[in-house]
């Protein structure tokens, strides 16, 4: 809904805002996240047999409810830069909260992922292909063990 009211609002597409108010700000590349990424720069799961499952697309007006797709290296700066360093200001309510970590997660057929920050300055990147079930486990399992950083509390 809110995606639909500020491209209707602004009139600029849904990947130009996402952009211009998250990634250039962040210091990463226009179209680093984006609803069509490139073939070579995708993670797709296989089937039975080997075989590339489907890929999950939510074009359109869905696409602001998690329809865009990054690196996991690209993924990993924004939630450094988002949850970490703050430079665009408190997370968004759309994040989770769970003193002390703040999270987000996400899953379609064949593939999640959860993206992840402790108050200490840990954080996490989980991405996973096959069942979703146990993957917030897993990251928060995994953050938790992680040595806390150089001035991290």
């Amino acid at each position: 809904m809110l995606g639909h009211a500020l491209t209707t609002v602004t009139g600029c597409p849904y990947q130009q805002l996402v952009d211009t108010h998250v990634l250039l700000p962040l210091g990463l590349e226009a179209g680093a996240v984006t609803a069509l990424p490139p073939a070579e720069q995708r993670l797709v799961p296989r089937g039975l047999f080997g075989r590339p499952r489907p890929l999950w697309t939510l074009t359109g007006p869905i696409l602001p409810a998690g329809g865009l797709w990054s690196t996991c290296r690209t993924l990993s700066q924004v939630v450094t830069g988002l949850l970490v360093e703050r430079r665009l200001g408190p997370p968004a309510p759309s994040w989770q909260r769970s003193s002390p970590i703040t999270w987000h997660n996400g899953a379609t057929r064949g593939s999640s992922v959860v993206a992840a920050a402790h108050d200490d300055g840990r954080w996490i990147v989980l991405h996973r292909l096959g069942a979703a079930a146990g993957t917030d486990r897993l990251a928060r399992k995994t953050l938790l063990a992680a040595p806390v950083p150089h001035g991290g509390t």
